[in-house]
């Protein structure tokens, strides 16, 4: 927002893009919720359940969510994609499936 409460946000994309689109292609990772004791791969060993991994916040796939579409298929080479697929594997493994 600017000094006006006005939303410049596609301002300042058109500008990112004009003077370093590489900044675009660029992901900030951060620990947004930090493991308090032993997190929670700790938690699933209290509970004597699997700890199948971590999932990062990924654009993607809330889009892919919101448009109804497979998230490893439409964003093969995005962040969330193989350790969403490591999860699945873990649950394949685990499950009676045949």
């Amino acid at each position: 927002m600017n000094d006006e409460s006005n939303d410049c946000t596609s301002d300042v994309l058109s500008l990112l893009k004009e003077k370093c689109p590489e900044v675009l292609n660029m992901m900030a990772i951060t620990d947004v919720f930090p493991s308090a004791g032993t997190g929670p791969e700790g938690m699933a060993n209290k509970f004597g359940v699997p700890y199948l991994g971590k999932l990062p916040l990924d654009p993607n796939l809330l889009k892919s969510c919101e448009d109804g579409v497979s998230f490893v298929d439409q964003y093969p080479s995005s962040p969330g994609t193989a350790p969403l697929n490591n999860i699945v594997d873990k649950l394949i493994l685990a499950l009676p499936v045949e």
